[in-house]
């Protein structure tokens, strides 16, 4: 019961990092922006740039669910491991990134093209997971 308990608040914790995380990243979420043509100020590269790290956030959303259900309890909480470790990398990563020009109009752009690079560099890295063939002993799932 007490194990139980432990591992159910582990998990909401692990879940409220990774949000908050996600959330504080780079500051607000800018206002929604026609990206199909060539945005005309700053504020709407930058909301482009965002728009941007959601598509991309929600490909690697996708195959993180796809490999944490086809892998067994073991690797699951190594994987969750693994991607907290990785989001709190990302963060980092991409703050160093647009020091070079913080507190300017085009951080939050910067930060926002370096968030949807390196998730989508990680989406691809799960999908390798997912995609593995049979004799790959890097598989951590049985290979199709």
């Amino acid at each position: 019961m007490k194990t139980t308990l432990i591992r159910r608040l582990f998990i909401l914790g692990l879940t409220s990092h990774c949000a908050l995380a996600l959330a504080t990243a780079a500051g607000p979420k800018p206002a929604p922006v026609d990206c199909s043509t060539t945005p005309g100020t700053q504020s709407a590269l930058n909301a482009c740039a965002f728009q941007d790290f959601e598509n991309a956030t929600a490909a690697y959303s996708a195959a993180y669910k796809t490999l944490s259900q086809s892998v067994g309890n073991k690797q699951r909480k190594l994987l969750r491991q693994v991607q907290t470790e990785w989001i709190q990398y990302r963060v980092k990563a991409c703050e160093f990134e647009k020091s070079g020009i913080e507190g300017g109009s085009a951080a939050p752009m910067i930060n926002w093209q370096c968030q949807a690079r390196m998730t989508r560099e990680r989406t691809a890295e799960l999908q390798r997971f997912l995609d593995c063939q049979e004799g790959d002993l890097s598989c951590v799932r049985q290979p199709k």
